[in-house]
């Protein structure tokens, strides 16, 4: 077998793995990409201020020696995939929890391979590797919309250093002269393909999400604006049980792409 063949035959399996199922024991990707460390390290630098608050770095910073990026991508099919809880002095988010289950998994099985792997850190910029990728374009909300599943799609990825084929960057536009979800934010938060994170109803730092979902702050107090922010906060991210609320989805909710897989 040719070497091209055999990193295709690899790849293959690869993102069939990553994509398996089990109920008892192992969750899959709905969507696995390719991308090379070097396409995604010539990307620039850019500040990201939502709640890490520090520049996006390479992939040198988390692996030496990477060669290749698996992009993971998960379809948020319910609300539930929307919920964020506090426990104790912490939150937890039920579909961040699946996706790090997920990438160990994968990690696991690279491995036992013989090839180095370990899971993207948070400062890689993962919108950019799901375009990369090709899963979708960047949306008018500041989210990668997906032609199936629309915005409603997580991301998580791993890095490896075996060499693996690389998929097509995505390069349409999928919004057109759309703009429902401009219109539908409550509080002002997007103009087109950028998110103000200082406005966002789902900006809060980690801090600052213990703090409302254990009562302890009101939305007022943790942000700058008009008078009746916390009503606006508890419309679109409305309380569940008494530990848990759902994580705004508006602006997702007014996309008119993915609405069909989403059961809306």
């Amino acid at each position: 077998m040719s070497e091209d063949a055999e990193r295709t035959e690899l790849t293959e399996r690869v993102k069939a793995y990553a994509q398996s199922f089990s109920p008892w024991e192992d969750v899959g990707a709905d969507l696995v990409g390719v991308i090379t460390a070097e396409s995604l390290d010539a990307v620039p630098s850019y500040w990201v201020g939502w709640e890490i608050n520090d520049q996006t770095k390479k992939t040198g910073d988390y692996m030496e020696g990477a060669r290749s990026v698996i992009v993971l991508g998960y379809h948020a099919w319910d609300d539930v995939c929307e919920m964020i809880s506090f426990k104790g002095d912490r939150f937890e988010a039920y579909a961040y929890m699946r996706m790090e289950i997920n990438a160990r998994k994968l990690v696991r099985w690279l491995r036992r391979q013989g090839h180095a792997a370990r899971i993207a850190g948070d400062l890689l910029p993962k919108k950019r590797m799901a375009q990369l990728a090709g899963f979708g374009g960047f949306g008018k909300n500041a989210l990668i919309i997906n032609p199936r599943y629309g915005p409603w799609l997580r991301l998580q990825a791993v890095l490896t250093d075996v060499e693996l084929e690389p998929d097509k960057p995505y390069e349409g536009d999928l919004c057109g002269d759309c703009e429902e979800c401009v219109k539908a934010c409550p509080v002002g938060a997007l103009t087109p393909y950028v998110v103000d994170p200082n406005r966002c109803l789902a900006g809060p730092h980690d801090d600052e999400w213990i703090g409302l979902l254990s009562g302890q702050v009101s939305y007022d107090s943790i942000k700058d604006g008009p008078p009746g922010l916390q009503k606006v906060f508890d419309v679109h991210s409305p309380t569940v049980t008494r530990n848990t609320r759902l994580m705004c989805m508006t602006c997702q909710r007014a996309c008119p792409i993915g609405r069909e897989e989403r059961g809306l």
